[in-house]
C-alpha cells in the first residue's frame, strides 16, 4: 500500500508534526509506502528525511501567484508529484484547506482518502471522506458522529516525550500555569489575571501580551510571564507548578495540556471549550466558565486532591499518549483498513 499524509496547512517546518512523522513511522515499519507531503515558499521541490531517515517528506513549492493567507494555497507541483506517487489512501491533516478538494479534483474519482481533524471545523470535501481521526472520542461523537457510529472515528494520540515530561519532585515556584500564545485573543489569558490576588500565576507563549495584561497583577510578583520556551525549557517550569489551567474560548485538544498532564499537574478546563481528553474530577475538572476560578482556588486548598489528580493524570498520558500509544494506534488503523479490504 502507499499512503500519502497531506499537511494541509502550508509551512516549511514540520516541527509541529511529530506524532504525523511517528504514525507514518510505524507505518513504515508495518510495509506500508508512507510519505508526506507539504506546500512550501521555495520554488523547487524539496525533499528531506525525520526521525533518523525513518520519513520522508516532500516540500512542493506554491502556485504563484498565491494567495497570502496558507488556507487559500494550493499547489500543481503537489498534485503532480502524487500521481508519480499513485497513493492508494490520502490522509488530509487539516480541514478548510483549498489543497484538500483541488488534490482531490486533480487526482480524480475513486481515490480513497481520510482526515485528521481539529474542534469542531468542517470541510467541503468531508463528507467523502472513509474515516477521521480525531483528539479524543467525545469530540468524534459530537462533532463526526456519522464516522463514529460506522466504527471509521480513530483517535490519533499526541506526541509526548514521556520520559522528558515525567515528574520530579521539586517545590513549585507557581500555583497556577496557563500555556498558549499571546497572538490570539481566543487564549483568554486575561480570564485568570484574578488569580494573581493570592496565588502564583505564570503566562507562558509568544507574542506580546497587552500592557492591561502586563500590568493586571492583583499582588505584586504573582503574574509571571517569561515568554515563549522551548520544551527544554518548558518542562521543567511546568514541573514546578501545581495545576494548569485552559480558559481559551475556542480549542480541540491543546496539546500544552497534555503535556501539563504528562509532567503530573492535573487540568481545570472550560466545558464548553474542552468537554473530554479527561475524566472529569480524576485527572482534572471540566467546569462551567462562570465557575472556573473557584474550582481553582478550591483544588488549590485541597493539597491532597491535587496530589492525586496529577497522579492520575500522568497515569492518563502514559496510557493514551506518546510513540507507543501512536504506533498502537496505527496498528489499529491497519487492522481497521484490512478488515474491510
Amino acid at each position: 500500500m502507499r499512503l500519502a499524509l497531506i499537511m494541509s496547512h502550508a509551512d516549511r517546518s514540520m516541527t509541529g508534526a511529530l506524532r504525523e512523522l511517528h504514525f507514518l513511522s510505524r507505518l513504515r515499519g508495518m510495509g506500508v509506502e508512507a510519505a508526506a507531503f507539504r506546500i512550501h515558499g521555495g520554488r523547487a521541490i524539496e525533499r528531506e528525511s525525520f526521525l533518523d531517515g525513518a520519513v520522508d517528506t516532500i516540500f512542493c513549492p506554491e502556485d504563484l501567484p498565491a494567495p497570502p493567507i496558507p488556507h487559500r494555497k494550493t499547489s500543481a507541483a503537489m498534485l503532480e508529484t502524487l500521481r508519480g506517487f499513485a497513493p492508494d489512501l490520502l490522509i488530509f491533516k487539516g480541514l478548510s484547506y483549498d489543497i484538500n478538494a483541488f488534490l482531490l479534483h486533480g487526482l480524480g474519482a475513486g481515490q480513497r482518502y481520510g482526515f485528521i481533524v481539529g474542534g469542531s471545523i468542517r470541510d467541503r470535501v468531508l463528507d467523502g471522506a472513509e474515516f477521521v481521526f480525531g483528539e479524543y472520542e467525545e469530540q468524534l461523537e459530537r462533532h463526526f458522529p456519522a464516522f463514529a457510529a460506522r466504527g471509521r472515528g480513530y483517535v490519533m494520540p499526541k506526541y509526548i516525550d514521556l520520559e522528558a515530561t515525567r515528574p520530579e519532585p521539586a517545590a513549585p515556584l507557581h500555583d497556577i500555569v496557563n500555556v498558549g500564545n499571546f497572538r490570539e485573543a481566543r487564549k483568554n489569558q486575561a480570564m485568570l489575571l484574578p488569580l494573581t490576588r493570592d496565588w502564583r500565576v505564570a503566562l507562558v507563549g509568544g507574542g506580546n501580551p497587552s500592557e492591561a495584561l502586563r500590568q493586571g497583577a492583583l499582588s505584586p510578583g504573582h503574574l509571571s510571564l517569561p515568554g515563549q520556551l522551548s520544551h527544554a525549557q518548558l518542562f521543567p517550569l511546568l514541573k514546578r507548578c501545581r495545576l494548569m489551567v485552559h480558559c481559551s474560548t475556542m480549542d480541540g485538544l491543546p496539546r500544552a495540556m497534555v503535556e501539563g498532564m504528562a509532567c503530573g499537574l492535573p487540568v481545570i478546563a472550560c466545558r464548553d471549550t474542552v468537554y473530554g481528553g479527561l475524566t472529569d474530577g480524576t485527572e482534572g475538572l471540566l467546569v462551567e466558565r462562570e465557575v472556573l476560578l473557584p474550582a481553582v482556588e478550591a483544588l488549590l486548598r485541597d493539597e491532597p486532591r491535587r496530589r492525586r489528580m496529577g497522579e492520575s493524570a500522568r497515569a492518563l498520558v502514559e496510557r493514551r499518549h506518546g510513540p507507543p500509544a501512536i504506533s498502537a494506534a496505527a496498528e489499529r488503523f491497519m487492522a481497521a483498513l484490512a478488515a474491510r479490504a
